[in-house]
């Protein structure tokens, strides 16, 4: 046999390698091959920043916007903090009563023939108010004794109005009670209303008391709410009566129809809202502008005069807003009573701070300088006033006297709020309270100075109303300083609540004491004819 020769075992390697290199080329080439027939994956893109037109730095800086905030959820002014709401058929009735007060206000107020022969009636249009306070709020404010209290007092007071004015004596105890004493019971009564007044804690509702003349201005953004949820009970109201809708239909169905109502009633209220006052505005000037125009309208609509018309709806328009505010709000206060959501339960959760908020050694410094200070004027008091010496060059006793009265009730006024804030924000001490003490005492002394001033004072120019009322009030004053002097030894006394009831018994009392009677016969007395 013959041997291979080098040349073919070099050969059979070569050709088995092309072999190997053939297969794995076309295995490659079926990969492509199926790679290219599978569907290719969506590739995302990746979002490209933001380029602002004018950047700070170079051109093409990339400017990222900052990430916006979801929008809050409005916020209802009716809410409570727990997310509770009043009821629409409550609100409905508040509203209908915001309706109802300007147009009695309108009518027994601004409703006048001749400024010259017409009194308005004001003392009619607020008992109107207490009726309507009283039909709104009862059920949540006849557990309160201090509101049952001030709703009488005030009706009384109403009561002596009117009987004053349909006899036609309207004189300064009138004036007094229907602008001044008949407003400010009333706003007691309204904040009150919820049926949680604490007499040992009243100054909460004394802020409440003074915060309400300004929340008609300040909270007007409950009215929009509470037409709101006024319109809600009426769809509501009229939903029962629907014969339309079946006991079968669905919750969507209902709901639907809901909102096609609800978009219906806006856009009612929208119209009337946006054309009547553009009508009755329009025809009025149309109307001054052309007589034949006029004349015609006047046989048209009778003897209604356009521009007075025009203004008794501008003060109902500019009335309600305000009349709804203060009904809402005080909705809104009494729900929050109701559900144990007031500051005062608010603030006993919350840990309690010291209320002495005054050093007790500054207080008793400042208060000493300040007795030194009347010492030295009830020295004076007594030296001339109360002993009858003769007076310096130039002064009588009625001019003495008619200079200081008011000065003096002014100090003594300031005596009472200087004793209040010592005794509820310093720690009390013995000395303090000696000191106290003779504050009272001192205050005691001006008091006795200013009615002996008014004394001398009425009998030289007789006795008027106001004098009669300051003289009375100041013997209600010295009622109150003894009250400030048993407080110091009772600390439970509630002084504050005890001294609001005396002025409004003392007030109610001398109104109804028929004080033109005692003034007439004073002056007669002693001849008197004109005082002056």
């Amino acid at each position: 046999m013959t041997s291979p020769t080098p040349s073919q075992h070099q050969g059979e390697p070569v050709h088995q390698t092309q072999q190997t290199q053939t297969q794995q080329t076309q295995a490659q080439q079926a990969k492509q091959t199926q790679a290219q027939q599978m569907p290719r994956p969506v590739q995302q893109r990746q979002p490209m920043p933001l380029t602002h037109p004018y950047p700070h730095g170079a051109a093409g800086t990339p400017y990222t916007t900052p990430p916006t905030a979801p929008f809050a959820p409005r916020h209802d002014p009716l809410a409570a903090p727990d997310g509770s709401k009043p009821a629409d058929r409550r609100l409905l009735a508040i509203t209908s009563a915001a309706i109802i007060l300007p147009i009695l206000c309108d009518r027994l107020v601004f409703a006048w023939s001749d400024a010259n022969t017409y009194t308005p009636w004001f003392d009619g249009f607020w008992l109107a108010v207490i009726a309507t306070v009283t039909v709104l709020f009862f059920r949540t404010a006849h557990r309160s004794l201090m509101w049952c209290f001030t709703t009488i007092a005030t009706a009384m007071l109403c009561a002596y109005a009117i009987a004053m004015h349909a006899a036609g004596k309207i004189d300064d105890s009138w004036v007094t009670t229907t602008f001044l004493a008949v407003p400010c019971l009333l706003m007691m009564t309204l904040q009150i209303s919820d049926g949680g007044f604490d007499p040992h804690h009243p100054w909460l509702t004394v802020k409440r008391w003074l915060l309400g003349w300004i929340s008609p201005f300040t909270k007007l953004n409950a009215v929009g709410s509470t037409l709101s949820h006024a319109q809600h009970a009426i769809h509501a109201f009229s939903s029962k009566n629907d014969d339309n809708t079946t006991p079968s239909d669905s919750g969507s169905t209902r709901s639907e129809s809901h909102v096609g109502q609800m978009t219906t009633a806006r856009r009612i209220l929208l119209i009337i809202v946006v054309a009547v006052p553009l009508l009755v505005a329009l025809t009025a000037l149309l109307a001054s502008s052309d007589l034949v125009f006029n004349y015609a309208l006047r046989r048209m609509i009778g003897s209604i005069d356009i521009s007075e018309f025009v203004c008794h709806v501008l003060i109902i328009v500019f009335l309600f807003p305000f009349c709804l505010s203060i009904l809402a709000q005080t909705e809104v206060t009494n729900r929050l009573r109701m559900h144990a959501c007031t500051p005062a339960t608010t603030s006993a959760a919350q840990p309690s701070q010291d209320k002495h908020a005054f050093d007790t050694a500054v207080a008793a410094v400042v208060l000493a300088l300040v007795l030194v200070l009347y010492a030295m004027f009830c020295v004076i008091q007594f030296a001339f006033l109360f002993s009858g010496r003769q007076l310096p060059d130039g002064y009588t006793y009625s001019q003495y006297a008619r200079e200081g009265f008011f000065q003096l009730l002014a100090v003594v006024c300031v005596n009472l709020a200087g004793y209040a804030l010592i005794l509820c924000r310093v720690r009390h001490t013995a000395p303090l309270t000696g000191m106290l003490i003779v504050l009272i005492g001192e205050t005691g002394v001006m008091l006795a100075s200013a009615l002996w001033r008014l004394h001398l004072y009425i009998g030289a120019y007789g006795l008027t109303w106001l004098r009669l009322e300051s003289l009375t009030f100041m013997w209600m004053l010295i009622a109150v300083l003894i009250l400030c002097l048993v407080r110091l030894f009772v600390p439970r006394l509630p002084l504050a609540t005890i001294g609001f009831i005396l002025v409004v018994v003392w007030y109610v009392a001398l109104v109804l004491s028929n004080p033109n009677n005692i003034i007439d016969a004073y002056n007669q007395a002693r001849q008197i004819t004109d005082a002056i």
